[in-house]
């Protein structure tokens, strides 16, 4: 055979590989194109590249748990442990010591200002209590009920803001307030505030002089509102009268049951027995320290010893 033969023989055969005559070469690509960026892995924990000196490294427990979140050790400030799951032994949030709670912004245990707030601490502008007087706060009351997950607490003022005042008209079924006739039935706890707007749409402050001297109680641009008769029994009992009375002998103020030249108290109460009655929280403290007390339904039209304690939800 000869040269030329052999020639066009091998040119016959590689024209029967599809596009062999047109293939063209492709660089090869380095290695931190394809990932390997490192110049070495902490124990080894990596792939080398197969053409080079370069590592593509795997991430350690500790840094796949930071970049999940997982970042704290909980061992700061009031800080009594890890909340929830733990990754690596470090947690997404902390639990916190009694009187604070987790604030997820800043990430750390902040003073729980309202936890303190149980019966009988003084209670303060800014929402913070204490069982003393801090000259360096706002005073607003005393807590005459605690706050739960469902319902208002609640404070009183450590005086009274008016005495010997009718409660108002004699003789007028307030539009829209019910009646309760029995101790029994005062559950109006939560109802100090719709019951006083209630009474203060039925007439002006000269037809209800109690109503409306709690409502126009400014102090510090709160709303003040005349307690239920359910709020009043609520403390009608010996052991939440020496906790309030305690507190408001520290604020220097006038305990529950010195009215005005009068060895007894009627507290006003926002809630109707009938058209002529309201419900009072009677409070004898001549006695101290003990009290004689009881609620029931007074004269609107009465005056003696009578008093107005505006009372605030928190």
């Amino acid at each position: 055979m000869t040269n030329t033969k052999l020639f066009l023989l091998i040119g016959t055969s590689l024209s029967l590989i599809p596009h062999l005559t047109s293939a063209q070469c492709v660089a090869t690509q380095d290695c931190a194109t394809l990932g390997y960026t490192e110049t070495s892995c902490s124990g080894g924990s990596g792939v080398k590249c197969p053409f080079g000196n370069k590592w593509a490294c795997f991430k350690s427990e500790s840094e796949i748990c930071n970049d999940l979140g997982f970042t704290l050790t909980c061992t700061g400030s009031n800080q009594t442990g890890g909340s929830g799951k733990a990754c690596n032994g470090k947690y997404t949030e902390c639990t916190c010591a009694a009187g604070y709670e987790w604030d997820a912004s800043s990430q750390t245990c902040k003073y729980d200002t309202q936890s303190n707030c149980i019966l009988g601490t003084l209670y303060y502008s800014d929402g913070t209590c204490s069982d003393k007087l801090e000259s360096s706060k706002t005073l607003l009351g005393v807590v005459i009920y605690e706050k739960s997950a469902s319902q208002n607490g609640w404070i009183m003022t450590v005086t009274p803001v008016q005495t010997r005042i009718a409660w108002g008209e004699y003789g007028t079924d307030i539009s829209g307030l019910p009646n309760y006739t029995s101790e029994a039935s005062l559950t109006d706890i939560q109802a100090s505030c719709t019951n006083t707007d209630k009474i203060t749409a039925q007439g002006n402050s000269s037809k209800y002089q109690a109503a409306w001297a709690a409502k126009n109680y400014t102090q510090s641009n709160k709303t003040w509102c005349l307690p239920s008769a359910g709020l009043l029994n609520n403390i009608n009992n010996f052991v939440y009268l020496s906790k309030i009375n305690a507190s408001i002998t520290t604020a220097n103020g006038k305990k529950l049951g010195f009215g005005s030249s009068c060895n007894y108290e009627e507290i006003w109460s926002s809630s109707e027995y009938d058209s002529n009655r309201i419900w009072s929280l009677t409070i004898n403290s001549s006695l101290n320290p003990s009290y004689s007390f009881s609620i029931y339904y007074e004269n609107k039209n009465t005056t003696y010893c009578t008093s107005v304690r505006p009372v605030m939800a928190f």
